[in-house]
């Protein structure tokens, strides 16, 4: 009786830790999604096509774009800053990208998302252009001078600037 207490005891056991792996297994292969960007600090940017040309002149839906204004005004007090921008394709996975604002003469950027046509990797750039329709930078060194950072609406611009504002 005792062998089949002790038995019985141990499948359970057994059976407890393999579905608590099985979870943690499940947790890791889990997507990256919009919200967990969001959590992240990031900018959110989803792609509504996989065409470039339709992406570029307006396919996209701007998810999350407070965090650039706090990057923004680190740049204009000469304040070294990242941010993460992570684009979530119409198909495939999302990419996160960093831009990094080292000094007035120096910002680089490192791109992962192969959208725009634009070389991945790390691009250096001399400054930073933003408007109310993108983020750009200005004066890079390599085969672009100019490289396209964050599309964005001008509605999706002056609802995130008042979010920012509104909780600075």
């Amino acid at each position: 009786m005792k062998k089949r207490g002790a038995l019985f005891i141990a499948v359970i056991l057994l059976t407890a830790c393999s579905e608590k792996e099985s979870e943690k297994e499940s947790e890791k292969e889990s997507p990256f999604t919009i919200k967990d960007a969001i959590k992240k600090d990031h900018v959110v940017i989803q792609n509504l096509s996989d065409k470039e040309l339709e992406i570029m002149t307006g396919a996209t839906k701007t998810e999350y774009l407070v965090p650039m204004f706090a990057f923004l005004d680190d740049v204009k007090a000469n304040k070294e800053s990242k941010l993460q921008i992570t684009v979530f394709p119409k198909s495939g996975k999302p990419t996160t990208s960093e831009l990094h604002f080292i000094n007035k003469d120096k910002t680089v950027f490192k791109n992962n998302n192969k959208t725009f046509a634009m070389p991945t990797g790390n691009i250096e750039c001399v400054s930073i252009l933003d408007s109310n329709r993108n983020l750009a930078l200005d004066g890079c060194k390599g085969d672009l001078n100019n490289v396209f950072v964050i599309p964005f609406g001008s509605r999706d611009y002056n609802l995130a600037k008042a979010e920012y504002k509104s909780n600075k």
